[in-house]
């Protein structure tokens, strides 16, 4: 009686954690989908984040680039509203700023390829990039893609979720950053470690220090022979 009472007690809680733990995910991405619609149908936070915003646009405008406003509800912005619908911007080139600078708006750049292996080598002659994502279901690709570039952190078929992750390293690699925070690796970045060197009782380089003598000249010559 005692072993199936502890049995159904160890199985209740089994079921109410992961109960618990489909609850935080699902609350989890409903947040994230609002977040990104929040962030594709509400306005700019000010004036001068807006402005910088459209000098991208303007630039790449004016260098070639074609703007693709993705507005399905054909949405009219009022006059300084400072709403911007999500941009795509393509035929695009590394000299447009938009391509030079960080965005932090609902700008996207696009890059054509013909192959993976172009992609990757796209990848691989610019800095080294925060995070990358990459959305596919072949294994064999997948595992290319990750061992082939260097990126501070990476996610398949997932953005930005990795952030989020406590335990999860994240931080950049050369241009995008040094060091990582979370969780151990976040104690180790933000601690120093401090070398120290005791010299003991016996100092060796009594041996090496001048003046020398008759042996140092023997050893001398002895290297010097062999």
């Amino acid at each position: 009686t005692t072993t199936i009472t502890t049995i159904t007690t160890i199985t209740t809680t089994t079921i109410i954690i992961t109960i618990i733990t489909i609850t935080i995910i699902i609350i989890t991405t409903i947040t994230i989908v609002t977040t990104i619609i929040i962030t594709i149908t509400t306005g700019i936070i000010n004036d001068r984040h807006y402005a910088r915003l459209q000098g991208l646009l303007e630039d790449a405008k004016s260098k070639g680039a074609d703007l693709v406003e993705i507005n399905p509800e054909s949405e009219t912005r009022p006059s300084g509203s400072r709403k911007l619908p999500l941009t795509l911007v393509l035929n695009i080139n590394d000299d447009m700023a938009v391509m030079r600078e960080e965005i932090f708006g609902p700008i996207l750049p696009i890059v054509s390829y013909h192959t993976l292996d172009e992609a990757i080598q796209y990848v691989n002659g610019r800095e080294r990039p925060l995070a990358l994502y990459y959305f596919d279901n072949d294994p064999d690709r997948i595992e290319s893609v990750l061992t082939k570039t260097i990126s501070g952190n990476a996610c398949i078929n997932e953005t930005v979720l990795h952030v989020g992750i406590d335990d999860l390293p994240f931080g950049g690699v050369g241009a995008s950053g040094i060091g990582a925070y979370h969780g151990k690796e976040g104690f180790e970045t933000f601690s120093h470690k401090k070398g120290i060197l005791v010299k003991g009782k016996f100092n060796s380089a009594n041996f090496v220090a001048p003046p020398y003598g008759a042996k140092m000249d023997r050893l001398a010559k002895l290297l010097l022979r062999s």
